[in-house]
């Protein structure tokens, strides 16, 4: 009987003390701090790995990782490649300036101040009366009353018209024994109408030959 009361007690001393157990430990958690809010720094090793694990896989099952030599080197490539370009624009921009400056040049070059100017090596084939072709070997030089500006369209211009003037009156007198003065003559009247009346002096056939 003694020992049944004693057993007893030790169930009810047992009981009694697991509250005060459970009491404890929701003190001790009650009394913990909460966490500390971590800073964009300390994220920074997280950040990397979730961008690390979008990349696409190698073929050893490792991500392919963009270290920063490799992106140091793509700047590098990049700007050295806009470099290139910018250089090979400003080369291409001064060629063609120093083109142009060329081209402006030999045109003022081409325009040259003169009161005389000789045209050589005309020949022209004329038709005579009877239907057979003479052939006119000349040389023409033309004197002006004042200093001209004679560029070389203006050049190409009058040996068209003595050419013209030969062409359109030769089968006239090309028989003749005045052909020569006939000839300067019609040349005289040509270059009038295309120079005008005041800046034409003279006209001298240097040479003339009929084959």
């Amino acid at each position: 009987m003694a020992r049944r009361v004693e057993l007893d007690l030790l169930e009810i001393d047992g009981a009694a003390q697991t509250p005060k157990t459970e009491t404890a430990g929701g003190g001790a958690e009650a009394g913990l701090s909460p966490p500390a809010s971590s800073s964009p720094l300390s994220r920074l090793p997280a950040w990397l790995r979730k961008i690390l694990s979008r990349l696409p896989a190698a073929p050893g099952g490792r991500p392919a990782l963009l270290n920063w030599k490799v992106i140091a080197a793509g700047l590098a490539a990049a700007v050295f490649l806009s470099g290139a370009v910018a250089s090979f624009l400003a080369v291409r921009h001064q060629e063609a300036e120093r083109a142009a400056a060329g081209e402006q040049a030999r045109a003022v070059a081409a325009v040259r101040a003169v009161r005389e100017a000789e045209f050589p090596g005309f020949s022209i084939d004329i038709k005579d009366a009877g239907g057979r072709y003479r052939f006119l070997q000349c040389d023409v030089t033309i004197e002006f009353h004042e200093v001209v500006e004679l560029s070389e369209d203006r050049k190409v211009e009058i040996r068209r018209a003595i050419y013209l003037a030969a062409k359109k009156k030769g089968p006239e007198w090309i028989a003749g024994p005045d052909s020569g003065r006939r000839f300067k003559n019609d040349v005289r009247e040509q270059l009038r109408g295309l120079l005008g009346e005041g800046a034409l002096k003279d006209v001298y056939v240097t040479r003339y030959v009929l084959i």
